[in-house]
């Protein structure tokens, strides 16, 4: 009974030797991808595309937004009718109004779903190649600086993954710097595969 307490015993203080041995020697770096966007301080090519993006779907937020309006002025029209009991309310005009409200809500949420997946297509063709090549360049980035892992933070934050977070592992700034900085030949050859 002893001999196999102290065979555990000495298993636990080889693993934890073992353990504190792997960490001294593991590099592991933590990256804030929502600091991408950031307009003063994050990847240039990112927020560039974010732009050219909120561009281009511009023409279809503010017919939405024009939509919108509209509906919120009838309803308030409808709210001002019904709250003053002094003043007799034109059924005829109520109705119309609210047949008006409904059409454009039926056409707001038409154009919006119609907005939505515009949106979702268009990022993925605006944004993707540009997130693809910032993937690339977190790997060169990581094997550059021997760093094991980089985690995504902001996405283990959104999945209420982190219970600990030494804030010197954050590499988020070096790495939009070295990104920003890197030439633009690098960063085309990366991302696209040369061709035989």
């Amino acid at each position: 009974m002893k001999r196999t307490v102290s065979v555990i015993i000495s298993i636990v203080f080889t693993g934890v030797f073992a353990a504190s041995a792997f960490g001294q020697a593991t590099k592991i770096g933590w990256i804030d991808t929502g600091a991408f966007g950031d307009e003063k301080e994050g990847v240039t090519k990112y927020i560039n595309a974010l732009k050219a993006l909120d561009n281009e779907m511009k023409p279809r937020v503010t017919e939405l937004q024009t939509i919108a309006a509209k509906i919120k002025t009838i309803s308030d029209d409808l709210q001002k009718m019904q709250s003053n009991p002094a003043i007799p309310v034109d059924q005829k005009v109520a109705l119309q109004k609210q047949d008006e409200g409904n059409s454009l809500q039926r056409q707001y949420d038409f154009k919006k779903k119609e907005y939505d997946a515009a949106l979702e297509t268009r990022s993925g063709a605006v944004l993707g190649p540009v997130s693809d090549e910032i993937g690339k360049a977190i790997q060169d980035f990581a094997k550059q600086k021997g760093y094991v892992a980089i985690l995504d933070i902001n996405a283990l934050a959104q999945a209420n993954a982190i219970l600990a977070l030494d804030s010197t592992a954050n590499v988020t700034k070096e790495f939009i710097a070295y990104f920003n900085t890197r030439p633009a030949a690098t960063t085309a050859s990366s991302a696209t595969p040369n061709k035989p």
